[in-house]
């Protein structure tokens, strides 16, 4: 699980977004000793400029605690207030003097609950309006309560609006990080899942060949001497056992490979199939109906393989002289169909590795029938849908 963003984070993010406001405020202190020059000749302007300079460090403090305790935040805002009123005093209640408290807004806003900082915020207004009133008159007061009022409404506004853009902007990212992670832990699951079926697989299928290999060997063992023809025959068959358990196991090995594919379209890579099923004396033709489509490498993976398994099946066990592929592209579909004109399967029963493909189809919703065609030899199709 990602952090959750720390106080420290906001109130930092805060003071950099704030880093103009600091320098409108220099400026605003240098308007001020310019100005009221006459009021701070007899060494008063010392006194602002380590005012300023404490206020502003105050404030870069407070900025950067993590997290913020309560009792510094307290004693922050006193202090803070404090030093307005002092610096209001020092400079002859001048009216820029009280644009610092437009910081100590932010951090009121960034700092508190949404319920409280209103109110914080007022008594920081009523405390400087109460400020000028006592020094400068009532109508000074009323001025700053209004003045000064309408600019700390911008600010609680301004600075509300952009912490909580920068809490969205960290619940995104957050919320991203999160979909990768659980993205990596599917795509484990996925790969998990995809070795575990394999190695049933590969478990299901050796022990098979290899059970009926020794039920074979053991005929040969016991016929070798009274009948070695047929103690022949049983060997023979152990040995055509051993190479299709070979064959399996070399299948499923090259299953936990990469895609075959590569980058090679589905059709180019079905055609090179066709091609080395010629060279070794089949007659294979290809064909190919509708536009092609984008497919996920799943599904393209899965007909790759259910065409090198009916190619070949075919050049093993159907007698076969050819055979056509048709790869047919639907709005919702692709579906596959390999043909040939050998001798068709004798039973109904399907080998290890046609029970394999159904299983993959079946992961993607996808369906695979096999039987002999009306006309003659054997047929496979797979459906698949698109975009699953």
């Amino acid at each position: 699980m990602s952090a959750q963003p720390t106080h420290a984070n906001s109130t930092q993010s805060t003071f950099n977004e704030y880093v103009a406001m600091y320098a409108t405020v220099a400026a605003f202190s240098i308007v001020t000793l310019i100005v009221q020059a006459p009021e701070l000749s007899d060494g008063r302007w010392l006194l602002y400029v380590l005012g300023v300079g404490a206020f502003v460090l105050i404030l870069n403090r407070t900025t950067h605690y993590d997290p913020l305790p309560a009792k510094w935040l307290v004693v922050s805002l006193l202090v803070q207030t404090a030093l307005l009123i002092g610096l209001t005093i020092i400079s002859d209640y001048y009216f820029l003097t009280t644009m610092l408290s437009f910081i100590t807004v932010s951090v009121i806003e960034t700092s508190l609950p949404r319920r409280l900082s209103p109110l914080v915020n007022g008594l920081l207004l009523g405390v400087l309006s109460l400020a000028f009133t006592i020094g400068a008159g009532v109508s000074a007061g009323m001025q700053i309560l209004l003045g000064l009022g309408a600019g700390f409404l911008f600010m609680s506004v301004f600075t509300r609006a952009t912490e909580n853009e920068r809490l969205a902007r960290q619940q995104l990212e957050a919320a991203h990080q999160q979909l990768a992670e659980y993205a990596a832990q599917v795509g484990q699951l996925a790969t998990m899942r995809e070795r575990n079926r394999l190695a049933r697989e590969v478990h299901d299928s050796l022990g098979h060949y290899l059970t009926v290999i020794n039920v074979q060997l053991e005929v040969v063992t016991k016929l070798l001497e009274s009948n070695p023809n047929k103690a022949l025959e049983a060997a023979k068959r152990a040995k055509e056992l051993a190479s299709e358990g070979l064959s399996e196991v070399r299948r499923s090995v090259a299953a936990l490979r990469p895609s075959p594919i590569e980058d090679r379209p589905l059709p180019d890579a079905l055609q090179s199939l066709a091609a080395t099923a010629r060279e070794a004396g089949l007659i294979v033709t290809f064909e190919q109906n509708g536009q092609l489509r984008a497919l996920t490498p799943e599904v393209e993976t899965v007909i790759y393989r259910a065409t090198q398994e009916a190619l070949t099946n075919i050049r093993k066990h159907a007698h076969a002289s050819s055979a056509h592929i048709r790869l047919a592209y639907a709005a919702t579909q692709v579906q596959l169909s390999i043909r040939d004109n050998g001798v068709g399967r004798r039973h109904d029963e399907d080998n290890v590795g046609l029970t394999a493909l159904r299983e993959r189809a079946a992961a993607l919703n996808g369906t695979v029938s096999a039987d002999n065609h009306p006309d003659g030899g054997f047929q496979i199709e797979v459906m698949l849908p698109i975009g699953n």
